[in-house]
This record gives C-alpha cells, structure tokens and sequence, in this order.
C-alpha cells in the first residue's frame, strides 16, 4: 500500500466514523435519552438534558466539520473537483449535490439549536420576578423545547436519508 492509499483510506475511515457518531448520536438521543427524560422529575430532567446535550454539541459539530472536510478531500483525492464529477447531468453529481444541501439544512438546524433554542432554554429568572414575567419565560423555554424536538427529529430523518444517498453512491448515485 502506497502512502495515497493510506491517505485515502483514512479519510474514509475518519468520514464514516464521523456519520455513524452523528446518526448514531442522533438516535441514541431520541430512542434513549427523551425517554428516560420523560420518565424523571422536570427539574432533574432539565439539568439531565443540559448536561447531556452540552457534550453533544461537541460531537454533532465535530462530526458535521469533519463530514465535510473528509468529504471535499476524498472528492479532491479522487479528481471529481478538476472534472465533471460533480456535473448535475450525471446521477452521482446529482446525488453528491442533494447531499450537500441536505448537510446544509443539518447544519443550519444545529445553529438554530445551538445559538437560538438553547439559550432560551437556559435563561433564569432574577429573584422577585412578576406572574406575567414568569408566565412569558416559562412559555418562551416550552416554546424553544418544542422547536428542539422538532428539529432534532427532523435531524435524525434527514442524516438517515444523507447516509443513504451515500451508499448509493457506489452504485452511481440515486437520482
């Protein structure tokens, strides 16, 4: 094995440990984690949640830097950057696009998780607060939870069809 090969198989082995740590994460968050939340008091459950998605975090954004940079590099390695590999006239170029924007949409959902939902979640309340200021705050963390949820289960669905197009690309690509 020549030292291309090796570089090559790296970053095959790099690209899809980092799809299965993010898919799998993503399971393991709604079929385990939201369960067992569900099943223990709201106080215990938040801080469980917090805690929790603090260390994930780290993994969904390690995984979704390194798909992509041991993705351009293993397209760049292979000549498909200097040539028509990513033509949408073919169904591989077509199929490594549809993959692209599917990344994209992850990509924006973990910004809107991590910058917009999250810190709604983690807010506190000054001591002495009114009922109408209690009432809004509590409203606006139940409202941020539900948008989490729905973007996270959004999430798992769109990294299981990106996987998908994947395989498909050593047969050519699927559309």
């Amino acid at each position: 094995m020549t030292g291309y090969d090796w570089i090559v198989l790296t970053l095959g082995f790099v690209h899809d440990l980092s799809v299965a740590v993010y898919v799998g994460g993503a399971v393991a968050m709604e079929f385990v984690l939201a369960p067992a939340q569900a099943s223990i008091p709201p106080a215990q459950a938040q801080i469980m949640g917090e805690k929790t998605s603090n260390r994930f975090l780290v993994l969904v954004w390690s995984s979704l830097a390194l798909i992509l940079i041991t993705g351009v590099l293993r397209l760049q390695m292979n000549g498909m950057l200097n040539s028509d590999g990513l033509s949408m006239a073919d169904s591989y170029g077509r199929t490594l696009w549809t993959m692209f924007f599917l990344w994209v949409v992850l990509a924006i959902n973990g910004g809107l998780i991590t910058f917009i939902f999250r810190p709604t979640l983690q807010g506190k309340l000054q001591p002495g607060s009114n009922q109408a200021l209690v009432t809004r705050d509590r409203d606006a963390k139940m409202k941020a939870a539900t948008w989490i949820q729905h973007l996270t289960r959004a999430d798992l669905v769109l990294a299981i069809i990106v996987t998908l197009l994947g395989a498909s690309l050593s047969r050519g690509g699927l559309f």
